[in-house]
């Protein structure tokens, strides 16, 4: 594509490259419908100003638990244990990816229902500051998202707007089905994010 004047003047997004912390996340590894329709999304979206997530790094954030070097692995384990206690209720989500969405210059998929996704945060929030109450929880007023591309530059609100809304206009929505809970130790590579998985939390409801 080739530069405009206004183009010529971006400036590059900087990206902290290290850990930062331990988060609630749903991912998507075992998804592969999803992570067709990602592969197709992305070829719509212009490598010369985004940086696409590869599909089987697909991630939902749902909370943060503490920052880098803030919990130590004790109170990891009893979070975790905490969680597994009040999801005992439970049962898995389907979760429906059919709409992109500008997210603040990037590219990603709005999910819903949203209020499935908030009402799990909130529990698993719940379960954090019961058994660590200095827990630095995200607060965010963003809706539930799944970015699919990262700008390269700062002010790509319009662009990634526009890209969504063509997208849109063509792909064809699937559905996931959720039924595990991620504690992750996250950290940012430039642009983009890696994670280690720490816990796994089932959603399954115990019908005994």
């Amino acid at each position: 594509m080739t530069s405009t004047t206004d183009d010529a003047h971006l400036h590059l997004r900087e990206g902290h490259t290290g850990p930062l912390g331990h988060y609630w996340f749903l991912t998507f590894g075992d998804a592969p419908e999803l992570h067709a329709l990602t592969k197709t999304c992305q070829q719509a979206i212009d490598p010369a100003f985004f940086d696409a997530t590869p599909a089987d790094e697909l991630h939902l954030t749902l909370d943060r638990i503490a920052h880098d070097g803030a919990s130590t692995p004790e109170q990891r384990a009893s979070i975790a244990e905490a969680a597994r206690r009040v999801c005992g209720d439970q049962g898995p989500i389907t979760l429906t990816f059919d709409q992109m969405t500008n997210l603040r210059g990037a590219v990603g998929f709005a999910v819903s229902p949203a209020e499935s996704v908030r009402s799990l945060r909130d529990t698993l929030r719940a379960a954090t500051l019961s058994v660590f109450p200095d827990a630095r929880v995200k607060d965010s007023s963003s809706p539930p998202h799944v970015t699919i591309a990262y700008p390269i530059f700062e002010d790509l609100q319009a662009r990634a707007a526009a890209t969504a809304e063509t997208m849109n206009t063509t792909i064809d929505g699937v559905d996931v089905v959720v039924s595990e809970v991620m504690m992750v130790a996250l950290e940012q590579r430039g642009r983009l994010y890696s994670w280690r998985v720490i816990r796994r939390v089932p959603l399954v409801a115990d019908l005994e």
